[in-house]
């Protein structure tokens, strides 16, 4: 595991929760050309090339070929597949909360976000109920916005072209242009430190010389090594001959989160603030496997373990919140044992007191 792993994934996903570790710009434009999208924003996004920001708010559009309406309930047919499940195979309280959104309708009152009725089985048609009674069939279908999770949206790193346009790789089976409102979070304030001595120094310094932001560190704790639930430096575990190697490891890692104190004596607001985070960093980071160099690729699902207060020194306040995963080391992991190559065919002769022996070993 490596703290670059777990500070890509925060930066992937706390920009679709909160605004307070970045800066939020607004695109105009966003589009698709084999695999390369291409990003239009309002105003100067103050970029360079090869740095990574995250969109969000992009949604992938189908188009719509017909909306027929019989009393309340909506007829769409798809020009393609769509994302949607049939409200049947899920629980009574996921049903009731399934929608669709649709846009670029004539009426207008087609456009919209509805409750999901059911999908077909090749999923190109569904049906959704509406409350107002609009001209049927309509005169344009318009667009399905489907929530779009890992195409348009997610961390990108970019390639500039002017101050007010870029573009990234995407897969090529995203339809053009996005649609949604669209933002792209620029200058993440989400790090890595080898020890939380060194983020601290660093947050010190980088807010005297610019001033005092939200920020979060990622620093990778101790790796604890265990044999049968006992520590490995308990002599008991040690490997005897013949024995298999097996060993349980716990990478601790820990986020530590630094809020400006401004004007503050106590920092309870921060105190508060913080614990009010704890919500989408679970989203970003509880339950996600990371890799291993090991022979076992990936750590077992990362654990929460808790939170708590760590510095308050008047100009800012420090929270962190710890977490661990387990991963295995085993036999393949260890040395390459040569066992040499083993006899297996040996002829010759040699001459004793003139007598000729002749021998074989097979």
């Amino acid at each position: 595991m490596q703290a670059l792993e777990i500070v890509d994934r925060l930066k992937d996903v706390v920009g679709k929760y909160t605004d307070d570790f970045s800066q939020i710009i607004t695109a105009t434009s966003l589009t698709r050309s084999g695999t390369t999208a291409t990003c239009i924003t309002a105003t100067d996004h103050g970029l360079a090339t090869n740095d990574y920001v995250t969109i969000r708010g992009a949604t992938n559009p189908v188009i719509i070929t017909s909306l027929t309406r019989v009393d309340n309930v909506v007829t769409a047919v798809a020009s393609e597949a769509t994302q949607l499940i049939d409200p049947s195979k899920y629980t009574a309280a996921i049903r009731d909360s399934l929608t669709v959104t649709l846009s670029g309708t004539d009426p207008i009152e087609y456009s919209g976000t509805f409750k999901l009725l059911s999908v077909s089985d090749d999923r190109l048609t569904f049906t959704f109920e509406i409350t107002t009674t609009p001209t049927t069939p309509a005169t344009t279908a318009g667009y399905l916005l489907q929530d779009d999770y890992d195409g348009y949206n997610g961390s990108k790193q970019i390639t500039v072209i002017d101050n007010t346009s870029f573009t990234f790789t995407v897969n090529e089976n995203l339809n053009s242009p996005a649609q949604g409102t669209i933002e792209i979070a620029s200058n993440i304030r989400i790090a890595w430190a080898a020890t939380a001595e060194r983020a601290d120094q660093y947050y010190s310094k980088m807010s005297d010389e610019s001033g005092y932001s939200t920020f979060m560190f990622v620093i990778l704790g101790s790796k604890a090594v265990y044999r049968d639930g006992t520590i490995a430096s308990d002599i008991s575990t040690s490997i005897e001959k013949n024995q298999d190697y097996f060993f349980a490891a716990a990478q601790d890692f820990s986020i530590y989160l630094y809020l400006p104190t401004a004007d503050e004596t106590l920092a309870g607001i921060q105190s508060d603030k913080a614990r009010e985070y704890e919500a989408f960093i679970l989203k970003s980071i509880a339950n996600y496997s990371f890799s291993s160099v090991l022979t076992d690729v990936t750590y077992q699902p990362v654990n929460y373990v808790g939170n708590e207060s760590d510095i308050y020194n008047t100009a800012y306040y420090v929270h962190r919140f710890d977490f661990t995963a387990k991963g295995y080391i085993q036999v393949a992991d260890t040395i390459d044992i040569n066992p040499g190559v083993p006899l297996d065919n040996v002829e010759g002769s040699f001459t004793d007191k003139n007598l000729q022996f002749k021998t074989s070993f097979k």
